[in-house]
């Protein structure tokens, strides 16, 4: 009896504990979150481990999951939280891609029969969500470091492991704790160093492979090509050093194998072996034993320091609840969404994901007036279609003296008691013609796909976010003066063109100009912007193809002020080129055009210089779609400016 109310008070104890965690931390866990369609939520009472539902796109975390580990503070419970939410997302991400949950499959099956690969591929993608949750939550930083330290890697010499095991986990050692020295074999030491010293574009591999936005099926490839035949290599060595240390009668550390084994083991993976299993399967012969049993002892002792939160069943049976509920007969709304994104060249999931984005958008408020950017630009909008409208008759009604008895029977009653000058007749009166006005506005966004728009990745968010509010709100003018052409005195249409740069690779238009925007293209900009690759600031090769994309009878409407054409450069560092920049912005001043650049954070605040007189600064990167919305709102205002 004593003992049941022991354990009864440490259960309610434990459950309050979980509790307080999620009271105390579930705002920053839901501001975390709040970039995606996802959610973290304190994990059901008494689960004792980490869930997920992939239909509700929900992982249920358990801060006490680790206690066996011993020596966590709150702080490490929180970074481990968000370590493993960041699994959850980028597991997300790829089973809702068409083809996706496929492959997600595939790879889970590889990772759990060859153990070897689930650990090299835990190494590496360790590396990107712990670059995940510090580009979000810096001040977990120092955590991260601490746990890497003290419990993950205290020792420093790891050439004592199996060569293949030095291989995977020095990637992940090295890049958590860069300040202190690794020791492998030398031979070790050597690929991993040919590894880190692949470039491309000016970006290593391994920055890349690991970068928070590279999606998880671009990661797998590049680690099977790369990284996978070195591990391979050093593996079957492995093995071969484990079966003479057999034959000889030298000890294996933590082989886990036993003496029937002897001569059996070999190294997985030539077709001459797999052939001859099953040719010794069929004849009934003892076939070729599991090398990996070799290291078994190794293999329990990563598990032990890195307890899989999910385990492989849990991630299989929610895999299998997901796709039965995808397989489920579709609604109405989803056949005809599929059908609409279809049409529009996009899959289901990119339209839905740019939906949701949008969605935020309506949030987005201007802090001096404390209204929606969006909803400001709207009422200019208002205005300028109302100015535009053609000279009409105005009714005014009810008034005392008029053209027209609008009402009759109050009429009669109105003077049958009396009341010889009520408010029932109707008159007219003309609305002003406005005067000459400009024809035609272009908007072209000049978007930076330079490397540092990553560090940190907020910049890149928040240039999505700006130039999607741009295109929408130029989406939205456009389709209502198409509705309100008929009414015109003079004519008005809206052209927009998205262009980026960043290194020579980079400098592309993604929009043309013209006055469609359609989902496809908003899609498309939206996906693309997402990465930043490029090594280099070429913002003057973009201007270059801008200026020489201008057909003649274009530089003539603006000569003439029947065409407005403003172009907005978004940048977050120096130009690599600025005395040529200076140079292109001259013509394009001296012809009529309209260009604005904007540093993004101080790391761009030389492009109040380079781009002076009209070079800006947002220095809180989080205003960057507001100052973007008040340069709209100041250049459309002057549409309707004589």
């Amino acid at each position: 009896m004593k003992e049941r109310l022991e354990s009864e008070a440490v259960a309610t104890a434990v459950a309050q504990e979980q509790a307080d965690f999620f009271e105390k931390n579930d705002a920053f866990f839901t501001s975390y979150a709040s970039d995606s369609s996802l959610e973290i939520k304190q994990s059901p009472k008494g689960l004792g481990t980490f869930a997920i539902d992939l239909e509700k796109g929900v992982i249920y975390a358990e801060p006490n999951f680790w206690e066996p580990a011993g020596g966590l503070v709150e702080s490490d419970k929180v970074f481990a939280t968000l370590h493993e939410f960041e699994h959850f997302r980028e597991m997300m991400e790829m089973i809702n891609k068409e083809g996706g949950l496929a492959k997600f499959k595939k790879h889970l099956d590889k990772f759990k029969k060859r153990k070897r690969f689930s650990i090299l591929d835990n190494c590496v993608d360790d590396i990107k969500m712990n670059r995940s949750v510090i580009e979000r939550a810096s001040a977990l930083d120092e955590t991260r470091s601490r746990l890497y330290e003290k419990k993950l890697f205290p020792e420093d010499d790891l050439s004592k492991a199996p060569k293949h095991l030095q291989f995977s986990q020095a990637f992940l050692r090295e890049a958590m704790l860069p300040d202190r020295q690794t020791i492998v074999s030398s031979d070790v030491r050597a690929e991993v160093e040919r590894i880190k010293n692949i470039k491309s574009g000016g970006i290593s591999l391994m920055d890349f492979m690991t970068a928070p936005n590279t999606p998880m099926e671009t990661r797998l490839k590049l680690q099977e090509r790369f990284l996978e035949p070195v591990m391979e290599k050093f593996f079957k060595e492995d093995v071969e050093q484990r079966k003479k240390e057999k034959e000889t009668g030298e000890s294996g550390k933590g082989s886990g194998v036993d003496e029937s084994e002897k001569g059996e083991a070999g190294a997985e993976g030539s077709e001459e072996e797999e052939k001859k299993d099953k040719k010794n399967k069929k004849l009934g012969k003892n076939k070729t034993k599991n090398p990996e049993d070799y290291f078994k002892g190794q293999y329990d002792e990563w598990d032990k320091k890195n307890l899989p939160t999910l385990p492989m069943t849990e991630i299989e049976k929610a895999l299998k609840d997901y796709e039965k509920a995808k397989k489920e007969e579709k609604t109405t709304a989803e056949l005809a969404e599929e059908a609409y994104a279809k049409a529009e060249g996009v899959t289901v999931e990119e339209l839905r994901d740019y939906r949701r984005f949008l969605e935020k958008l309506e949030e987005i408020k201007n802090p001096e007036t404390d209204e929606s950017v969006v909803e400001e630009i709207r009422e200019i909008f208002r205005k300028i279609i109302a100015e535009r409208k053609k000279q009409t008759l105005r009714s005014k009604l009810p008034v005392e003296e008029g053209e027209i008895l609008a009402f009759p029977a109050q009429a009669h009653v109105a003077v049958e008691s009396g009341n010889f000058e009520p408010r029932v007749w109707e008159t007219v009166d003309w609305k002003a013609k406005p005067k000459e006005l400009f024809g035609e506005f272009d908007v072209t966004i000049v978007c930076d796909r330079s490397g540092s728009m990553e560090r940190p990745s907020s910049k890149k968010i928040e240039q999505r976010k700006a130039a999607a509010l741009l295109m929408e709100a130029l989406k939205e003018f456009s389709d209502e003066l198409d509705e309100e052409k008929p009414y015109f005195e003079f004519d008005l249409n809206v052209r927009s063109e998205v262009w980026t740069f960043g290194d020579d690779k980079q400098v592309e238009m993604l929009k043309p100009l013209d006055k469609n925007l359609t989902e496809k293209q908003r899609v498309l900009v939206y996906k693309i912007l997402e990465n930043t690759p490029g090594d280099g600031t070429k913002d003057f090769s973009a201007l270059e193809k801008i200026k020489d994309g201008v057909p003649a009878e274009d530089w003539a409407k603006i000569q003439k002020r029947k065409l407005k054409k403003l172009v907005i450069v978004l940048t977050d560092g120096d130009s690599d080129n600025p005395a040529e920049v200076q140079r292109l912005l001259e013509e394009f001043r001296e012809k009529g055009v309209v260009v604005v650049g904007v540093g993004i954070t101080t790391d761009g605040i030389s492009a109040k210089i380079t781009y002076a007189p009209n070079g800006l600064v947002c220095e809180k990167v989080e205003n960057l779609a507001v100052i973007l919305g008040n340069l709209l709102k100041e250049h459309i205002k002057e549409l309707n400016r004589g």
